[in-house]
């Protein structure tokens, strides 16, 4: 029973002695290139058309954001297909992740 005992406290002690420490890294901290982004992306294009009234000009035309599930992100102005007196039609492309 004491050699049991022994063996016992042998492999304790030794187990918690001898294990090695294992370092720890944050994600944040390693270069972007070598971090596994968990999420799948595409290319998407959305048309849609803008009142005059709140975008009077080209240039008041902003970016827009795409939040259809499961994607969502940040679309910019690909083109401006037609415009009448009071409406702009444009198209937006950008890549939306899920």
């Amino acid at each position: 029973m004491v050699g049991l005992l022994t063996v016992v406290a042998c492999f304790t002690l030794g187990s918690t002695s001898f294990a090695a420490s294992v370092p720890s890294t944050s994600i944040s901290s390693l270069p972007e290139s070598t971090q596994v982004v968990p999420y799948a992306q595409k290319y998407i294009t959305w048309q849609t058309i803008l009142p005059k009234s709140q975008f009077p000009t080209l240039g008041d035309i902003p970016m827009t954001s795409y939040n259809v599930d499961p994607y969502r992100g940040q679309l910019t102005l690909q083109s401006v297909d037609g415009q009448t007196g009071y409406t702009w039609t444009v198209t937006y492309g950008g890549y939306v992740t899920y």
